[in-house]
Protein backbone atom coordinates (compact mmCIF):
# COMPACT_ATOMS: atom_id res chain seq x y z
CA UNK A 1 0.00 0.00 0.00
CA UNK A 2 1.43 3.33 -1.03
CA UNK A 3 0.60 6.47 -0.62
CA UNK A 4 -0.83 8.26 -4.77
CA UNK A 5 1.99 9.37 -6.33
CA UNK A 6 2.27 12.94 -5.74
CA UNK A 7 0.31 14.69 -8.08
CA UNK A 8 1.14 18.25 -6.73
CA UNK A 9 4.37 18.16 -8.29
CA UNK A 10 3.37 20.17 -11.33
CA UNK A 11 2.16 22.91 -8.52
CA UNK A 12 5.40 22.68 -7.08
CA UNK A 13 7.02 23.28 -10.37
CA UNK A 14 4.73 26.02 -10.82
CA UNK A 15 5.37 27.62 -7.43
CA UNK A 16 9.47 27.28 -7.76
CA UNK A 17 9.11 28.93 -11.56
CA UNK A 18 7.23 31.63 -9.97
CA UNK A 19 9.88 32.08 -7.12
CA UNK A 20 12.73 31.88 -9.44
CA UNK A 21 11.05 34.81 -12.03
CA UNK A 22 10.02 36.73 -8.72
CA UNK A 23 12.83 39.95 -8.73
CA UNK A 24 11.79 40.14 -4.68
CA UNK A 25 12.94 36.68 -4.48
CA UNK A 26 15.87 37.60 -1.69
CA UNK A 27 13.78 40.11 -0.02
CA UNK A 28 10.86 38.29 0.65
CA UNK A 29 13.14 35.33 1.87
CA UNK A 30 14.47 37.89 4.02
CA UNK A 31 11.12 39.15 5.72
CA UNK A 32 10.18 35.82 6.24
CA UNK A 33 13.34 34.62 7.98
CA UNK A 34 12.80 38.70 9.95
CA UNK A 35 9.37 37.84 10.82
CA UNK A 36 10.23 33.96 12.42
CA UNK A 37 13.13 35.55 14.60
CA UNK A 38 10.54 37.91 16.41
CA UNK A 39 7.47 34.69 16.61
CA UNK A 40 6.37 33.13 18.94
CA UNK A 41 8.14 30.16 17.30
CA UNK A 42 10.83 29.75 19.27
CA UNK A 43 12.40 27.14 21.05
CA UNK A 44 15.07 27.23 23.94
CA UNK A 45 16.23 30.53 22.79
CA UNK A 46 16.36 29.53 18.98
CA UNK A 47 13.77 30.49 15.26
CA UNK A 48 12.37 27.98 13.48
CA UNK A 49 14.69 28.10 10.34
CA UNK A 50 12.72 27.97 7.00
CA UNK A 51 13.28 27.35 3.04
CA UNK A 52 11.32 29.70 0.97
CA UNK A 53 8.92 27.76 -0.68
CA UNK A 54 6.07 25.63 1.59
CA UNK A 55 5.52 21.71 0.91
CA UNK A 56 2.53 21.28 -1.18
CA UNK A 57 0.01 18.46 -0.90
CA UNK A 58 -3.29 18.08 -2.57
CA UNK A 59 -6.31 17.00 -0.96
CA UNK A 60 -7.12 13.77 -2.41
CA UNK A 61 -3.22 12.59 -1.14
CA UNK A 62 -3.83 14.05 2.09
CA UNK A 63 -7.01 12.03 2.50
CA UNK A 64 -5.49 8.99 1.45
CA UNK A 65 -2.61 9.57 4.06
CA UNK A 66 -5.31 9.71 6.68
CA UNK A 67 -6.84 6.64 5.60
CA UNK A 68 -3.66 5.17 5.76
CA UNK A 69 -2.83 6.16 9.06
CA UNK A 70 -6.47 4.49 10.29
CA UNK A 71 -4.69 0.71 9.22
CA UNK A 72 -1.50 1.78 11.50
CA UNK A 73 -3.75 2.61 13.92
CA UNK A 74 -5.42 -0.53 13.87
CA UNK A 75 -2.17 -2.61 14.34
CA UNK A 76 -1.28 -0.57 16.92
CA UNK A 77 -4.86 -1.32 19.13
CA UNK A 78 -4.29 -5.24 18.30
CA UNK A 79 -0.58 -4.85 19.66
CA UNK A 80 -1.68 -2.72 22.66
CA UNK A 81 -4.92 -5.17 23.26
CA UNK A 82 -2.29 -8.27 23.52
CA UNK A 83 0.29 -6.28 25.66
CA UNK A 84 -2.39 -5.43 28.09
CA UNK A 85 -4.01 -9.16 27.99
CA UNK A 86 -0.84 -11.57 27.56
CA UNK A 87 2.13 -11.38 29.66
CA UNK A 88 4.46 -12.75 27.39
CA UNK A 89 3.86 -10.72 24.49
CA UNK A 90 4.64 -7.90 27.24
CA UNK A 91 7.59 -9.33 28.25
CA UNK A 92 7.95 -8.67 24.05
CA UNK A 93 8.91 -4.89 24.69
CA UNK A 94 11.42 -5.21 27.38
CA UNK A 95 10.23 -2.19 29.59
CA UNK A 96 11.70 -2.05 32.95
CA UNK A 97 9.29 -2.31 36.19
CA UNK A 98 8.79 1.10 36.66
CA UNK A 99 7.49 2.23 33.15
CA UNK A 100 5.67 -1.11 33.00
CA UNK A 101 3.59 0.09 35.95
CA UNK A 102 3.03 3.22 34.41
CA UNK A 103 1.43 1.76 31.28
CA UNK A 104 -0.95 -0.54 33.40
CA UNK A 105 -2.21 1.45 35.49
CA UNK A 106 -2.89 4.08 32.54
CA UNK A 107 -6.60 4.80 31.69
CA UNK A 108 -6.63 3.88 27.66
CA UNK A 109 -10.31 3.90 27.21
CA UNK A 110 -10.88 7.43 26.92
CA UNK A 111 -8.21 7.25 23.66
CA UNK A 112 -5.97 4.42 22.48
CA UNK A 113 -3.81 7.60 21.21
CA UNK A 114 -5.20 10.86 21.99
CA UNK A 115 -2.17 12.47 19.87
CA UNK A 116 0.49 11.62 17.96
CA UNK A 117 2.59 12.56 15.06
CA UNK A 118 3.81 9.86 12.85
CA UNK A 119 7.00 10.82 10.81
CA UNK A 120 7.20 8.61 7.46
CA UNK A 121 10.18 9.19 4.55
CA UNK A 122 7.37 9.57 1.40
CA UNK A 123 8.71 9.63 -1.84
CA UNK A 124 6.88 12.41 -3.98
CA UNK A 125 7.50 10.64 -7.38
CA UNK A 126 6.39 6.53 -6.55
CA UNK A 127 3.67 7.20 -3.62
CA UNK A 128 6.12 5.02 -1.28
CA UNK A 129 6.89 5.64 2.44
CA UNK A 130 8.95 4.37 4.72
CA UNK A 131 7.96 5.36 9.15
CA UNK A 132 10.93 7.09 10.81
CA UNK A 133 9.23 7.75 14.28
CA UNK A 134 5.97 7.79 16.09
CA UNK A 135 6.22 10.86 18.34
CA UNK A 136 3.30 10.84 21.10
CA UNK A 137 4.57 11.75 24.80
CA UNK A 138 5.62 15.44 23.67
CA UNK A 139 4.01 15.94 19.97
CA UNK A 140 5.57 19.47 19.17
CA UNK A 141 5.24 21.61 16.61
CA UNK A 142 2.29 23.03 15.68
CA UNK A 143 3.07 26.21 16.14
CA UNK A 144 6.35 26.32 14.05
CA UNK A 145 2.98 25.70 11.16
CA UNK A 146 1.15 28.62 11.83
CA UNK A 147 3.45 31.00 12.10
CA UNK A 148 5.37 29.95 9.34
CA UNK A 149 2.64 30.39 7.00
CA UNK A 150 1.98 33.74 8.82
CA UNK A 151 5.53 34.43 7.60
CA UNK A 152 5.10 33.07 4.12
CA UNK A 153 2.55 35.72 3.55
CA UNK A 154 5.15 38.26 3.11
CA UNK A 155 5.88 36.54 0.01
CA UNK A 156 4.46 37.66 -3.09
CA UNK A 157 5.06 34.20 -4.74
CA UNK A 158 3.26 32.78 -2.23
CA UNK A 159 -0.05 35.36 -1.85
CA UNK A 160 0.23 34.79 -6.44
CA UNK A 161 -0.73 31.24 -5.72
CA UNK A 162 -2.57 30.86 -3.01
CA UNK A 163 -4.96 33.34 -4.79
CA UNK A 164 -4.31 31.18 -7.91
CA UNK A 165 -5.55 28.27 -6.66
CA UNK A 166 -7.80 26.86 -3.48
CA UNK A 167 -5.59 25.97 -0.71
CA UNK A 168 -6.08 25.65 2.60
CA UNK A 169 -3.31 25.51 5.87
CA UNK A 170 -3.82 23.09 8.53
CA UNK A 171 -5.64 23.81 11.26
CA UNK A 172 -3.89 22.27 14.61
CA UNK A 173 -5.00 24.27 17.54
CA UNK A 174 -8.83 24.62 18.06
CA UNK A 175 -9.40 20.91 16.11
CA UNK A 176 -6.73 19.53 19.73
CA UNK A 177 -9.19 21.52 21.78
CA UNK A 178 -11.91 19.30 20.26
CA UNK A 179 -10.36 15.83 20.61
CA UNK A 180 -9.08 17.09 24.36
CA UNK A 181 -12.45 17.90 25.21
CA UNK A 182 -14.21 14.58 23.37
CA UNK A 183 -11.56 12.53 25.18
CA UNK A 184 -12.83 14.27 28.78
CA UNK A 185 -16.44 13.66 27.65
CA UNK A 186 -15.75 9.94 26.50
CA UNK A 187 -13.93 9.52 30.07
CA UNK A 188 -17.18 10.53 31.58
CA UNK A 189 -15.96 14.21 32.50
CA UNK A 190 -18.82 16.34 33.09
CA UNK A 191 -19.05 20.38 31.62
CA UNK A 192 -15.56 21.65 31.21
CA UNK A 193 -13.13 20.97 32.60
CA UNK A 194 -9.99 23.01 34.60
CA UNK A 195 -6.55 22.11 32.18
CA UNK A 196 -3.01 22.19 33.03
CA UNK A 197 -0.39 21.80 30.31
CA UNK A 198 2.30 20.11 32.13
CA UNK A 199 5.83 19.92 31.30
CA UNK A 200 9.44 20.17 32.56
CA UNK A 201 10.07 23.74 31.57
CA UNK A 202 13.55 23.14 30.76
CA UNK A 203 12.53 20.82 27.98
CA UNK A 204 9.37 22.41 27.02
CA UNK A 205 8.73 24.79 23.99
CA UNK A 206 6.92 26.93 26.46
CA UNK A 207 5.72 29.47 24.33
CA UNK A 208 3.54 26.47 22.05
CA UNK A 209 2.18 25.67 25.47
CA UNK A 210 0.92 29.19 25.86
CA UNK A 211 -1.02 29.23 22.20
CA UNK A 212 -2.71 26.53 23.32
CA UNK A 213 -3.23 28.02 26.98
CA UNK A 214 -5.00 30.73 24.80
CA UNK A 215 -6.84 28.20 22.25
CA UNK A 216 -8.47 26.44 25.69
CA UNK A 217 -9.37 29.75 27.05
CA UNK A 218 -10.96 31.14 23.85
CA UNK A 219 -13.52 28.27 24.26
CA UNK A 220 -14.21 28.92 27.78
CA UNK A 221 -12.39 25.95 29.07
CA UNK A 222 -10.18 27.40 32.05
CA UNK A 223 -6.43 26.43 31.52
CA UNK A 224 -2.37 26.89 32.62
CA UNK A 225 0.45 26.14 31.92
CA UNK A 226 2.19 24.52 34.82
CA UNK A 227 5.79 22.55 35.59
CA UNK A 228 5.26 18.89 36.48
CA UNK A 229 6.96 19.63 39.99
CA UNK A 230 4.38 22.78 40.36
CA UNK A 231 1.15 20.26 40.67
CA UNK A 232 0.20 19.45 44.27
CA UNK A 233 -2.44 16.70 45.41
CA UNK A 234 -4.10 17.03 48.71
CA UNK A 235 -7.16 15.11 50.06
CA UNK A 236 -8.15 13.83 46.59
CA UNK A 237 -7.63 17.17 44.82
CA UNK A 238 -5.15 17.42 42.27
CA UNK A 239 -3.90 21.84 42.33
CA UNK A 240 -2.10 23.67 39.52
CA UNK A 241 0.55 26.23 40.49
CA UNK A 242 -1.79 28.96 40.72
CA UNK A 243 -3.93 27.24 43.44
CA UNK A 244 -6.74 25.93 40.95
CA UNK A 245 -8.08 22.43 41.16
CA UNK A 246 -7.00 20.26 37.84
CA UNK A 247 -9.44 18.01 36.56
CA UNK A 248 -7.39 16.80 33.43
CA UNK A 249 -4.07 17.25 32.68
CA UNK A 250 -2.46 17.57 28.71
CA UNK A 251 0.72 16.02 29.15
CA UNK A 252 3.47 17.71 27.29
CA UNK A 253 6.08 15.44 29.21
CA UNK A 254 7.92 12.68 27.72
CA UNK A 255 8.04 9.18 29.88
CA UNK A 256 11.40 9.34 29.96
CA UNK A 257 11.76 12.92 31.70
CA UNK A 258 9.09 11.38 33.73
CA UNK A 259 10.80 8.72 34.88
CA UNK A 260 14.19 10.70 35.22
CA UNK A 261 12.20 13.10 37.44
CA UNK A 262 9.74 10.18 39.00
CA UNK A 263 10.24 11.51 42.97
CA UNK A 264 9.46 15.07 41.86
CA UNK A 265 6.42 13.63 39.75
CA UNK A 266 4.44 12.32 42.58
CA UNK A 267 1.43 14.73 42.28
CA UNK A 268 0.63 14.12 38.90
CA UNK A 269 1.10 10.08 38.78
CA UNK A 270 -1.11 9.37 42.41
CA UNK A 271 -3.54 11.69 40.87
CA UNK A 272 -3.87 9.76 38.37
CA UNK A 273 -3.63 6.43 39.81
CA UNK A 274 -6.33 7.34 41.80
CA UNK A 275 -8.45 8.56 39.17
CA UNK A 276 -8.51 12.19 40.62
CA UNK A 277 -7.17 13.41 37.39
CA UNK A 278 -7.57 12.39 33.71
CA UNK A 279 -4.52 12.63 31.94
CA UNK A 280 -4.59 12.87 27.93
CA UNK A 281 -1.79 11.26 27.19
CA UNK A 282 -1.96 8.55 29.77
CA UNK A 283 1.10 6.56 29.81
CA UNK A 284 -0.09 3.63 27.76
CA UNK A 285 1.11 6.24 24.81
CA UNK A 286 4.69 4.56 25.57
CA UNK A 287 4.28 1.72 24.11
CA UNK A 288 3.78 3.51 20.41
CA UNK A 289 6.27 6.35 21.63
CA UNK A 290 9.04 3.75 22.28
CA UNK A 291 11.27 2.65 19.38
CA UNK A 292 10.64 -0.84 20.56
CA UNK A 293 7.98 -1.29 19.11
CA UNK A 294 9.58 -0.96 15.19
CA UNK A 295 11.78 -4.26 16.72
CA UNK A 296 8.25 -5.65 18.23
CA UNK A 297 6.35 -4.40 14.99
CA UNK A 298 8.46 -7.35 12.95
CA UNK A 299 8.20 -10.17 15.45
CA UNK A 300 6.19 -13.56 14.44
CA UNK A 301 4.01 -12.97 17.68
CA UNK A 302 2.64 -9.64 16.30
CA UNK A 303 2.47 -11.27 12.97
CA UNK A 304 0.58 -13.89 14.66
CA UNK A 305 -2.33 -11.05 15.66
CA UNK A 306 -2.50 -8.98 12.18
CA UNK A 307 -4.39 -9.47 8.84
CA UNK A 308 -2.35 -10.65 6.03
CA UNK A 309 -2.92 -7.06 4.60
CA UNK A 310 -1.45 -5.79 8.04
CA UNK A 311 1.53 -7.38 7.95
CA UNK A 312 2.07 -7.00 4.84
CA UNK A 313 1.51 -3.17 5.28
CA UNK A 314 4.60 -3.63 7.89
CA UNK A 315 6.68 -4.93 5.67
CA UNK A 316 6.14 -2.22 3.08
CA UNK A 317 6.29 0.42 6.00
CA UNK A 318 8.07 -0.58 8.98
CA UNK A 319 11.71 -0.69 8.40
CA UNK A 320 13.30 -4.09 9.25
CA UNK A 321 14.68 -3.25 13.34
CA UNK A 322 16.49 -5.66 15.79
CA UNK A 323 18.16 -4.88 18.94
CA UNK A 324 21.53 -4.47 18.47
CA UNK A 325 23.78 -6.60 19.86
CA UNK A 326 28.05 -6.79 19.50
CA UNK A 327 27.71 -10.07 16.96
CA UNK A 328 26.18 -7.20 14.92
CA UNK A 329 29.49 -5.21 14.93
CA UNK A 330 31.31 -6.77 12.27
CA UNK A 331 28.28 -6.58 9.96
CA UNK A 332 27.30 -2.80 10.43
CA UNK A 333 30.42 -1.66 10.32
CA UNK A 334 30.82 -3.50 7.05
CA UNK A 335 27.63 -1.92 5.90
CA UNK A 336 27.78 1.52 6.56
CA UNK A 337 25.66 3.63 4.20
CA UNK A 338 22.62 0.37 4.75
CA UNK A 339 22.41 0.94 8.74
CA UNK A 340 20.95 3.38 11.69
CA UNK A 341 21.46 2.85 15.03
CA UNK A 342 18.89 4.29 17.77
CA UNK A 343 18.40 4.03 21.58
CA UNK A 344 15.66 3.02 22.96
CA UNK A 345 13.91 5.32 24.01
CA UNK A 346 15.10 9.49 23.12
CA UNK A 347 13.84 12.31 21.19
CA UNK A 348 15.33 15.16 19.20
CA UNK A 349 17.31 12.35 17.39
CA UNK A 350 19.55 12.08 20.92
CA UNK A 351 22.21 9.68 20.19
CA UNK A 352 21.05 8.88 16.83
CA UNK A 353 23.64 7.48 14.34
CA UNK A 354 23.20 7.01 10.38
CA UNK A 355 26.14 5.44 8.61
CA UNK A 356 25.93 7.49 5.94
CA UNK A 357 26.71 10.40 7.82
CA UNK A 358 30.18 9.21 8.18
CA UNK A 359 33.02 8.16 7.04
CA UNK A 360 34.18 4.32 7.13
CA UNK A 361 36.89 4.93 9.86
CA UNK A 362 34.56 7.46 11.81
CA UNK A 363 31.62 5.03 11.36
CA UNK A 364 33.55 1.95 13.04
CA UNK A 365 34.14 4.09 15.47
CA UNK A 366 30.59 4.73 16.40
CA UNK A 367 29.46 0.93 15.72
CA UNK A 368 32.49 0.05 18.45
CA UNK A 369 31.59 2.90 20.89
CA UNK A 370 27.57 1.81 20.46
CA UNK A 371 26.54 -0.21 24.02
CA UNK A 372 25.59 -3.69 23.27
CA UNK A 373 21.97 -3.08 25.04
CA UNK A 374 19.66 -0.57 24.87
CA UNK A 375 20.65 0.54 21.02
CA UNK A 376 18.13 -0.41 18.01
CA UNK A 377 19.64 -1.35 14.70
CA UNK A 378 17.55 0.27 12.12
CA UNK A 379 17.43 -0.57 7.82
CA UNK A 380 18.23 2.76 6.59
CA UNK A 381 16.10 4.39 3.76
CA UNK A 382 17.51 7.66 1.77
CA UNK A 383 14.88 10.29 2.05
CA UNK A 384 13.59 12.18 -0.87
CA UNK A 385 15.14 15.18 -2.53
CA UNK A 386 13.29 18.12 -3.69
CA UNK A 387 14.76 21.52 -4.18
CA UNK A 388 14.42 24.63 -2.27
CA UNK A 389 14.94 28.13 -2.31
CA UNK A 390 16.98 28.89 1.42
CA UNK A 391 20.53 29.40 3.07
CA UNK A 392 23.49 27.22 2.93
CA UNK A 393 25.89 28.61 5.40
CA UNK A 394 25.43 32.12 4.80
CA UNK A 395 24.89 31.62 0.98
CA UNK A 396 21.26 31.93 -0.45
CA UNK A 397 20.18 29.90 -3.25
CA UNK A 398 18.79 26.91 -4.91
CA UNK A 399 19.08 24.02 -2.75
CA UNK A 400 18.81 19.91 -2.33
CA UNK A 401 17.21 18.96 0.39
CA UNK A 402 16.07 16.02 2.22
CA UNK A 403 12.57 16.04 2.85
CA UNK A 404 10.30 14.03 6.34
CA UNK A 405 7.10 14.43 6.70
CA UNK A 406 4.56 13.99 9.96
CA UNK A 407 1.35 13.46 10.05
CA UNK A 408 -0.73 15.16 13.13
CA UNK A 409 -3.56 12.57 13.88
CA UNK A 410 -5.71 13.66 17.09
CA UNK A 411 -7.44 10.79 18.05
CA UNK A 412 -6.71 8.40 15.56
CA UNK A 413 -7.85 11.31 12.50
CA UNK A 414 -5.13 13.30 10.18
CA UNK A 415 -5.87 16.72 11.30
CA UNK A 416 -2.17 18.13 9.91
CA UNK A 417 1.45 18.09 8.39
CA UNK A 418 4.76 18.96 10.13
CA UNK A 419 7.29 19.18 7.07
CA UNK A 420 10.92 19.49 7.11
CA UNK A 421 13.82 19.27 5.29
CA UNK A 422 17.40 19.33 5.67
CA UNK A 423 20.88 19.53 3.54
CA UNK A 424 21.83 16.34 5.25
CA UNK A 425 20.33 13.28 5.15
CA UNK A 426 19.80 13.56 9.11
CA UNK A 427 17.00 15.79 9.44
CA UNK A 428 17.58 17.03 12.90
CA UNK A 429 17.75 20.37 14.73
CA UNK A 430 21.01 19.21 15.12
CA UNK A 431 22.19 19.27 11.95
CA UNK A 432 20.94 22.01 9.17
CA UNK A 433 17.22 21.10 9.64
CA UNK A 434 14.62 23.71 7.93
CA UNK A 435 10.78 23.71 8.91
CA UNK A 436 8.22 24.41 5.91
CA UNK A 437 4.94 25.02 6.22
CA UNK A 438 2.34 23.24 3.82
CA UNK A 439 -0.20 23.86 1.97
CA UNK A 440 -3.23 21.73 1.35
CA UNK A 441 -4.34 22.70 -2.52
CA UNK A 442 -7.79 21.27 -3.77
CA UNK A 443 -7.52 19.07 -6.98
Amino acid sequence: MNFETNNALPLYDEYMTMARQDPDLLRDFEAIVEYMKHSTAIHHGEYVRTCFAPKLLTESQFARIGADMQVLYGIFAKMSDAYFGDESYRALFGFDARTEALILHANRVPSALPMARIDFFYHEDTGEYRFCEFNTDGTSAMNEDRELHNAQRLSGVYRAFTAAHKTRQCELFDSWVDTFLNVWHKAGGQGLPNVAIVDYMECGTVQEFEIFRQYFERRGVPAEVCDVRALRYENGVLYGAQGRRVDAIYRRAVTSDVLAHYDESAAMLDAARDGAVLLVGDFHTQLVHNKQIFRVMHLPETFALLTPAEQQYIRDHVPYTVAYTSDLAGQVAAEKDAWILKPYDSYGSRGVHAGVEFSAADWRSVVEKTPAQGYLLQRFHMPYVTENYGLAGQEFGRNRYYNLTGIYTYDGVAQGVYSRVSLTPIISSQYSEKTIPTLIVDD
